[in-house]
């Protein structure tokens, strides 16, 4: 979907600052903020075990003690965080790909809602091996923004702000507030995660497919619901098609005032879901009542960790000595599908019973330093694969069905165009 976005079709347009990187180093920080919010979700799957969180038996105390630290950290770094970065990015995405559509001439609309459905169809087949898939819960809530597209970015802007209110969510929170004997019911995932434990711990390779096949999608949706991401990914959609509107990311004045506002809301929103989560701990709640509101000052809070990343990562990418390592970020996201949709094939082997069955000896502590070796090979191949082609295979297969052809070049040829990104025009 990282296409360059055309020039304005007005012929006053200001010049760009003398500060402004070019089109190409503009376009690599989405690729290395994508990268990065990648690498996240990878450390947060090795440590779940590609949903599949089974404690070892007879851990010595010492390592119990390091294991809950990891699972503490790695869900206060990434849990929530990461794929928020990867929502706001797949909203700038959809922007310039279709504004790349129609400087083409092509059907924008008709055949975004296409694209959609080729990632739903890979999102279900990656699916069928780890049911905890992303990529079709984002073409199903992608679907929207071919309509609210149309409209003007005030109300865009104002649609943007219902929807990260988690007002949903609220029902459910008012209702403890306002009423002490109000018992929350159980959450159905709860009760279809635990089905799949069993199989994926004994099961065989054939039995983790069939499963999946509908009670781990099952799952998956229960979950979406249920824990209210829906209306957070999906606001987060419409505001990165609001920074794909703007020209932000033409602009290196403008992107890093923006990424200084970022920071200091993130900072500010942290702060005080900090002290709301104080302020609940002394009120008298307990099980259900209590994960409920947790839960909503938990998403306030992710959302707020999510703009200081990606403000704090805008800030730093211009300096010479930050850049040089986040950087190395840009070609993992721009085969971002195809690391992703790969990761499952690392991880679910190694830690499933039909494979190594690593989840009877190897915690959390042990899961991340897999996911940190995952990452560096699946880097390093990036890296590697990008100096050859122009896409990656799965972003090359992406773009071939949603155009309708196979005539697509692959290898890049000498003194090509910058690459284009993982989510290709």
């Amino acid at each position: 979907m990282h296409a360059q976005q055309p020039a304005p079709s007005h012929p006053a347009a200001p010049p760009a600052p003398a500060t402004a990187p070019r089109a190409s180093e503009r376009l690599e920080i989405i690729d290395a903020l994508r990268g990065s919010a990648l690498f996240g979700i990878l450390l947060l799957h090795a440590v779940e075990h590609w949903d599949f969180m089974r404690m070892p038996e007879g851990r010595a105390p010492w390592l119990q003690r390091l294991d809950d630290a990891t699972v503490s950290w790695a869900f206060f770094l990434f849990g929530g965080k990461a794929y928020a970065v990867f929502a706001l990015l797949f909203g700038v995405s959809f922007f310039i790909t279709l504004q790349a559509w129609k400087q083409d001439g092509r059907g924008a609309s008709g055949r975004f809602l296409w694209r959609l459905a080729v990632l739903a169809a890979i999102g279900y087949v990656h699916g069928l091996l780890y049911c905890g898939d992303i990529l079709m819960v984002i073409a199903v809530l992608g679907v929207p923004l071919v309509l609210l597209n149309r409209l003007p970015s005030r109300a865009l802007a104002a649609v943007a702000v219902l929807l990260l209110l988690q007002l949903p969510q609220w029902v459910e929170v008012w209702r403890v507030a306002a009423d002490p004997g109000f018992q929350p019911a159980a959450r159905r995932f709860w009760s279809l995660y635990a089905q799949t434990d069993p199989v994926f711990a004994t099961g065989s390779l054939a039995d983790v497919i069939h499963l999946n096949a509908w009670t781990g999608q099952l799952a998956k949706w229960w979950w979406m619901v249920e824990t209210f991401r829906y209306p957070q990914m999906l606001g987060l959609f419409v505001c990165g098609l609001l920074m794909g509107r703007s020209g932000v990311w033409h602009d290196a004045v403008r992107l890093r005032r923006l990424a200084w506002r970022a920071l200091a809301a993130g900072a500010a929103g942290f702060s005080l879901t900090w002290l709301a989560q104080r302020g609940v701990a002394t009120l008298d709640l307990a099980g259900m009542r209590r994960h409920v509101v947790d839960e909503l000052i938990g998403m306030y809070g992710n959302l707020a960790q999510m703009a200081i990343w990606a403000g704090g990562f805008v800030l730093l990418y211009p300096s010479a000595k930050a850049r040089a390592a986040l950087r190395l970020f840009a070609p993992y996201g721009r085969m971002s599908l195809t690391g992703y949709t790969t990761q499952a094939l690392f991880g679910v082997p190694f830690f499933y019973g039909f494979g190594l069955g690593m989840y009877r000896i190897a915690g959390p502590f042990p899961a991340v330093l897999f996911g940190l070796a995952v990452f560096i090979v699946q880097c390093a191949l990036a890296h590697a694969w990008l100096r050859r082609f122009r896409y990656g295979p799965l972003e090359w297969l992406w773009r071939a069905l949603t155009l309708g052809t196979m005539a697509i070049p692959m290898r890049r040829r000498p003194r090509s165009p910058e690459p284009e990104t993982a989510l290709t025009k």
